[in-house]
């Protein structure tokens, strides 16, 4: 064989080869993009179904995310999606996609702490007033506990359900003490161990008898 025929058949097995290669590896890069973008759409969906929870049941007012933030992550979702029915889908493309999403996580995090305290602090307030004079003082205890550990969290849907499940609670247990303006500020100097005989008015003792507590209260005289 000819050295011309030798090298041109050489170099079109390199060619070829080449091509084997960066086909392959288009493949292998193609796969680990779409593995990226699954768990990126994953952590962006429960993202904002947590923020979809958090205005429903009643923690936030308004939307947690503004137009332009919305048709920001949009495009994103659009250039992902073009990338996978085209087969060109990239790592930088699901990177930026995944960027956003952290974005919005992490608003919804420092808003969430803010909104789920707002939406705890009187029933926690008043649960940690009344606690030790219910029927059950460790389990108004462990709620307080709850709630507090809760607010401290990280925000998601299950956080979010859990919430606003203890807040009911603990306002069925408040509830049970039929509280008045004059009842507590009685239940704060209790509370404070400040209160004395002269805060016994006739509504309190009135108060106290109705709701069996004249054994559970003490007093300063």
């Amino acid at each position: 064989m000819l050295l011309t025929e030798t090298i041109k058949n050489c170099t079109s097995a390199i060619k070829k080869r080449r091509v084997t290669i960066e086909s392959k590896q288009h493949a292998e890069t193609y796969a680990k993009a779409l593995a990226q973008l699954a768990q990126a759409t994953e952590s962006i969906k429960d993202t904002l179904d947590c923020a979809a929870a958090m205005k429903e049941k009643g923690i936030v007012s308004t939307s947690l995310m503004d137009e332009p933030t919305r048709n920001e992550l949009l495009a994103c979702i659009d250039d992902c999606g073009n990338g996978v029915s085209e087969m060109q889908l990239t790592l930088e493309t699901v990177r930026l996609l995944k960027s956003k999403g952290d974005a919005i996580a992490a608003q919804i995090k420092i808003v969430w702490r803010d909104a789920a305290q707002k939406y705890s602090d009187g029933p926690k307030g008043y649960l940690s007033m009344i606690g030790g004079l219910s029927n059950d003082p460790k389990r108004a205890k462990d709620l307080t506990d709850s709630i507090t550990q809760t607010v401290a969290g990280n925000p998601s849907i299950k956080a979010v359900n859990s919430l606003v499940s203890y807040v009911a609670e603990a306002e069925q247990i408040i509830d049970q003490f039929s509280l008045n303006p004059e009842i507590e500020d009685f239940l704060k100097k209790v509370s404070s161990q400040r209160a004395t005989v002269l805060d016994l008015t006739p509504n309190v003792m009135v108060w106290l008898k109705e709701k069996n507590l004249t054994s559970k209260l003490r007093i300063k005289f």
